[in-house]
């Protein structure tokens, strides 16, 4: 059974070729497998310590949105391995951003980043006043100065943006030179063009897909809408707004409990400055 795998894919000729070499990757059965793994042994916390069985939660199918432990799930735990052989021993120093304070991981890592910046897209008074503690930051017109910060997490919130490029070139912006963007989006791995599902005419929101939600903790009863799926251009648009080299890093791990579903592995982009 494989149980470890990390590899680093930047377009779809590349991707092809992963299908045709690794094709037990693409296999559910893999993911089954590891997944019954992980219940019986537990898995290693990336930056803390070994977790039993009993301490891990699998309550989905869907194993890139849960195995959870330490409060977050097998997607969280992706970007935190990844993040913490990255960054190495600087991570506890490091003037992190991320576009989330919320939530579970933005919890999770407060514990171990002294220097982390959360916010939450909250452009409503009645929003500012219900989170009185959570700075609002629009992604595509961030407030930060130039080359604030070593590391910039973005979580499944790209694909929520009107204009993607904007956010693009504002990550780029907002980083030190070296500086690394990283995180997790949904993605369309069959293709190099994006998925336009939305987009925004005007004021108004032109709908060329049916329309799709994923949750939001600060709008849980509304959602947030999916305006676009990025394909493998989204490497290419990194580069042209700042980025001297961007990829997916897939990865799978079993010891720490990284898994996903469709794929045996996780995928997170990452691009440096």
């Amino acid at each position: 059974m494989l149980t470890r795998f990390d590899a680093q894919v930047s377009n779809l000729v590349e991707w092809r070729e992963l299908r045709r070499d690794f094709p037990v990757l693409f296999d559910r059965d893999t993911a089954h497998q590891v997944c019954e793994l992980i219940k019986s042994r537990g898995l290693k916390d990336p930056l803390g310590d070994y977790i039993l069985p009993s301490d891990i939660k699998i309550d989905s199918p869907n194993y890139r949105e849960t195995i959870v432990a330490n409060g977050i799930n097998s997607r969280h735990r992706a970007l935190v391995l990844l993040l913490s052989e990255y960054i190495g021993s600087s991570l506890k120093s490091a003037n992190i951003y991320a576009s989330e304070a919320i939530s579970p991981l933005a919890r999770y890592l407060k514990k171990y980043c002294d220097n982390l910046i959360g916010s939450e897209y909250l452009p409503k008074v009645t929003e500012k006043i219900k989170h009185p503690r959570v700075m609002h930051q629009d992604i595509m017109d961030l407030s930060f100065a130039d080359a604030s910060f070593d590391v910039y997490l973005s979580c499944d919130v790209l694909e929520h943006i009107p204009e993607p490029d904007k956010a693009l070139r504002e990550a780029s912006r907002v980083l030190r030179p070296g500086g690394w963007f990283m995180g997790t989006v949904p993605f369309a791995a069959g293709k190099t063009e994006t998925v336009l599902r939305a987009e925004l005419v005007g004021s108004a929101i032109k709908h060329h897909l049916e329309p799709q939600f994923h949750g939001n903790p600060t709008r849980p009863s509304e959602g947030s809408l999916v305006f676009q799926v990025p394909g493998w251009s989204f490497f290419t648009r990194c580069l042209e707004s700042g980025f001297r080299e961007a990829y997916m890093h897939l990865i799978l791990s079993a010891d720490f409990g990284v898994v996903s579903t469709d794929t045996a592995f996780q995928m997170v982009f990452v691009a440096r400055k």
